[in-house]
């Protein structure tokens, strides 16, 4: 029998999704990486790794490779790269990742290519794209790449409106070398895309220490896009409570 996975196959489906939302949710009593003086403990990037990743019965590797979690599947193991962000303006017509910070990588595979960002942009953007995904294909061997996919967690400004969003992992759906005008723009390398006649920042990329890749795809290419919802509101416990209610019977009297 044919088990079609979600992201692989298909969108999660209601009843995933809800144990996701409730999931999320359990990190608001006090125990989430996001501390807000307005709306108290949230649920960090790291939190919805392991989060996707317990509804999913998947496995985070946590060793900074490719992707955050692990699906078993018919074959290979398939991946899912996981980002959170704020939800971009509306106009923009895009979604948002930061795809790595590794600044000093990138500044080092154009020296090894004799290729200078400031002056050769045109150059520079596509090199960096295909270094990013020649690490996907890397990994190709153990890991089934074509049914990988980003899955971002979008928020609002005010942390009270979700929304899950699934893009492919290719990052040439708009081909570097061709579909992307590369600029040098400041202290950072910059290429935009032709969206119907509305100019697009698609890829924004700071060379200097602590730089980051920026990437900004359009909503109309993600996979599915659930529809916004909130968190619930979880009982505050401290993590001296929680120890105490798992170890009830060695609890020092």
């Amino acid at each position: 029998m044919c088990v079609y996975a979600p992201y692989k196959d298909r969108p999660l489906n209601g009843r995933e999704l809800e144990k996701l939302r409730l999931t999320l949710s359990s990190f608001r009593d006090g125990s989430g990486q996001v501390t807000l003086k307005a709306v108290g403990s949230m649920p960090g990037f790291r939190d919805y790794e392991r989060a996707l990743a317990a509804v999913l019965e998947g496995t985070t590797p946590e060793d900074k490779g490719i992707f955050d979690v692990l699906i078993q599947a018919e074959g290979k193991p398939f991946g899912i790269s996981c980002k959170m962000t704020a939800m971009q303006p509306p106009k923009s017509l895009s979604s948002f990742m930061e795809l790595s910070n590794a600044a000093a990588t990138f500044r080092k595979h154009l020296l090894a290519l004799q290729i200078n960002w400031a002056t050769d942009p045109t150059l520079a953007g596509p090199a960096i794209v295909d270094l990013v995904s020649g690490w996907q294909t890397a990994v190709a061997g153990s890991i089934d790449i074509a049914g990988s996919r980003y899955s971002v967690l979008a928020h609002d400004a005010k942390w009270r409106k979700f929304q899950v969003l699934c893009f492919p992992i290719n990052l040439k759906i708009a081909d570097p070398k061709g579909a992307v005008d590369w600029l040098f723009e400041g202290a950072s390398l910059n290429g935009y895309i032709d969206d119907g006649g509305r100019r697009h920042r698609l890829w924004q990329c700071y060379m200097n220490s602590g730089g980051q890749l920026k990437y900004f795809p359009l909503l109309s290419w993600a996979d599915w896009v659930t529809e916004t919802f909130c968190l619930e509101v979880a009982p505050i416990m401290s993590p001296l409570a929680k120890a105490q209610d798992y170890f009830k019977a060695l609890w020092p009297k």
